[in-house]
């Protein structure tokens, strides 16, 4: 039926009037109006949301639970044996905060697996287990994209619905303030640094909450005081910090002396997320389940979707691993089999110096491969992609072009709801490398 129903939308746009430069404008416009921008630089590109049908959807979700209940367990054993933590590249720093117990169990209130739904199923490349970024924005475009006229007629032939991740988020960080011991509704505070280009969605963020009746603020660490009793940003005092800054920059750019570190280890303000996400946020943390120790505290449906869904991951340094049941020298494989890997860092964002084999010349590869020795990077066996036909506008015209898509479903205490859909012509598919983003719905049924 998708097939069908996305010919049919293509068929829309192709006969509808006014399909050119008046109304991208006023796709543009209603982007910026409503913040869905990065930088300032629309985030849309395309003229129709990605569409799954319900099977797909629950497929995703049902793999990203699996995969997210995994990881649960893997923080587990870390938490048991901090050995492990230092296999994924966890610094004594790190290592120090993860052992803080936050007042609450779960590993991740809000997290984004990166997949890429394959003809083989979903496949799954990393895990923000930091709070992802992005997450008003599938809502946001779908708003937006019903401007076009097409979208509006193509939702008169077919049920469709929609995920709703800010209201999940906002009811996922209430459910955790009052596991943590808080009672009534918190005082909640959005805290990253300041002037990044990620800053909008704070302020939507910020206008839902308070819209049901969460009074929160937006602020910078610099920002915060602690008196050894409450968290505050001058007379607002803070209950919950809805924990955007990243981890390692955090604990390199600040001693434990700030404040926001002192009311962490006091447990003066719930923290969501805690500073022990980051164990499993390492790109690493994808080789671990794969551990066969590990990997015998796992469900046998999380042991099934791991084995189909997650790729094969080493961290990157001179050593002797398996790979498909026969030892090998690392180092040497990869740099004898670049077309079936990518070389990406341990812990970083934005898909800074990742290196896709297949599109790099040998040189190029050996000084990837120089690079990740140098620092702290991981290999990872390539996901096969195709790309699927997208309408992309721009400034006067528009054509359909094919774009890699991801679906990266979002996870509220391991529950997906909703999920980015970026966009983009490289592999690499990432928003700050320049990519795009569309929205999502849901094809029910045919209602004709």
């Amino acid at each position: 039926m998708l097939d069908e129903a996305i010919a049919e939308y293509h068929g829309l746009l192709n006969s509808s009037a006014g399909v050119g430069e008046e109304l991208f404008a006023r796709l543009r416009a209603a982007m910026a109006a409503r913040r869905l921008l990065y930088g300032e630089r629309e985030i849309g590109v395309a003229l129709r949301p990605h569409l799954l049908t319900r099977a797909d959807y629950d497929r995703l979700a049902h793999a990203s639970e699996a995969v997210a209940g995994a990881f649960e367990k893997l923080g587990a054993a870390m938490l048991e044996d901090p050995a492990l933590m230092a296999r994924v590249g966890m610094t004594e720093r790190e290592r120090e905060v993860a052992l803080v117990h936050p007042g609450y169990e779960c590993l991740s209130v809000n997290a984004r697996l990166d997949a890429f739904m394959t003809r083989g199923g979903v496949k799954f490349v990393e895990y923000n287990a930091e709070n992802p970024s992005s997450l008003p924005d599938q809502a946001g475009l779908n708003e937006v994209l019903f401007e076009v006229p097409a979208l509006q007629e193509f939702a008169e032939r077919y049920r469709l619905w929609q995920p709703d991740p800010t209201a999940a988020l906002l009811a996922s960080i209430v459910e955790t303030y009052r596991e943590w011991g808080g009672r009534g509704l918190p005082n909640v505070a959005i805290v990253d640094w300041a002037g990044l280009p990620t800053e909008h969605e704070f302020h939507l963020l910020r206008t839902y909450f308070a819209s049901r009746g969460v009074p929160t603020i937006v602020c910078a660490p610099g920002e915060l005081e602690y008196d050894g009793r409450h968290l505050r940003r001058g007379a607002f005092r803070i209950d919950v910090v809805y924990k955007r800054v990243i981890i390692h920059e955090l604990l390199s750019l600040c001693d434990d002396a700030h404040p926001l570190l002192r009311a962490y280890r006091d447990r003066a303000a719930c923290f969501a997320n805690s500073l022990r996400c980051k164990m499993v946020h390492k790109k690493a943390a994808f080789e671990l389940l794969t551990d066969g120790e590990i990997a015998r505290r796992f469900t046998p449906a999380e042991a099934e979707v791991i084995a189909a869904a997650v790729p094969w991951t080493r961290r990157f340094f001179e050593r002797r691993t398996t790979r498909d049941g026969r030892e090998v020298d690392l180092v040497e494989h990869v740099r004898a089999r670049r077309e079936e890997f990518v070389l990406k860092p341990n812990d970083d964002y934005g898909g800074t110096a990742v290196t896709l084999g297949p599109r790099a010349a040998a040189s190029e590869w050996d000084a990837a491969i120089e690079a990740g020795l140098a620092g702290d990077y991981v290999v990872q066996e390539l996901v096969e992609l195709r790309a699927e036909e997208f309408p992309v506008f721009g400034e006067s015209d528009w054509g359909i072009q094919p774009m890699y898509v991801d679906t990266n479903p979002f996870l509220f205490r391991n529950r997906v709801e909703g999920a980015l859909v970026r966009l983009s012509l490289s592999p690499v598919v990432n928003v700050t490398s320049g990519g795009g983003e569309t929205g999502l719905f849901v094809v029910e049924e045919r209602l004709d």
